[in-house]
């Protein structure tokens, strides 16, 4: 379930990388949750049913969400990296490829929930997070 948050586009990112369209929806969803609080942004991923993996940015729940809001949108995003800098990759002519980048202002609400995830926190967006003994 994909769930647009409020009509908001994050400014132009000085990191970018790959097609215009898939950055102008990358601004977007930056811009959108920019508008939230971090339980806010919670929230809403576990309301899209998103579960992440504990230790993975890559397959964390702030970047599946982003993958699933991208692949919502028609995009065919399939994996993402980044903290500070988001990077999607997608198919392309049979290999994987940057399909877009954008910078994540330091102290924005998906870095902190990021980083919340990654040091054990928020053990509901995870898969066996409630069973993780740190």
């Amino acid at each position: 379930m994909t769930e647009t948050i409020v009509p908001a586009v994050a400014p132009p990112s000085p990191a970018r990388r790959g097609e215009v369209r898939v950055n102008d929806a990358l601004d977007r969803i930056v811009g959108e949750a920019g508008w939230l609080t971090v339980n806010q942004l919670a929230d809403v991923i576990l309301r899209a049913g998103i579960v992440g993996v504990r230790d993975s940015i890559d397959e964390g729940p702030v970047g599946l969400w982003v993958i699933d809001r991208l692949q919502a949108d028609g995009i065919d995003a399939r994996a993402y990296a980044g903290m500070s800098t988001i990077t999607v990759y997608g198919p392309r002519g049979g290999r994987s490829v940057v399909l877009g980048q954008v910078r994540v202002p330091d102290g924005h609400t998906m870095d902190s929930l990021e980083r919340e995830v990654t040091d054990g926190g928020r053990p509901e967006l995870v898969r066996g997070g409630y069973d993780d003994e740190r």
